[in-house]
Order: C-alpha cells, then sequence, then structure tokens
C-alpha cells in the first residue's frame, strides 16, 4: 500500500513538472519572432560578396 501511494505522488510530481516544462516551451514559441532575410544571413554576407 505505500509503495501505491508513492508510485502516486511521483507520477503526480512527474505530471506537474511536465506540464511546466511543456507550457514553458508552448510560451517561448509565441514570443519569439522569426528572424528576417538580413538576421539570418548577416554573418555571410561578407563571405558572399569576396566571391
Amino acid at each position: 500500500m505505500r509503495r501505491l501511494v508513492f508510485a502516486a505522488a511521483l507520477l503526480a510530481v512527474a505530471t506537474g513538472g511536465f506540464h511546466v516544462f511543456i507550457s514553458a516551451s508552448l510560451a517561448a514559441a509565441r514570443e519569439a519572432k522569426a528572424p528576417t532575410f538580413s538576421e539570418r544571413f548577416a554573418p555571410v554576407l561578407p563571405l558572399m560578396e569576396k566571391h
């Protein structure tokens, strides 16, 4: 019986942690903006101009 209570408590904590992790990931994805063309390719533009 003690093992069942421990397993249920562990499952509840793991589920809560997983929910927080997924929620934080989704919030970060919503806040992130897609880079513009110049932001994405700025590091390579000087290399392209040399050729």
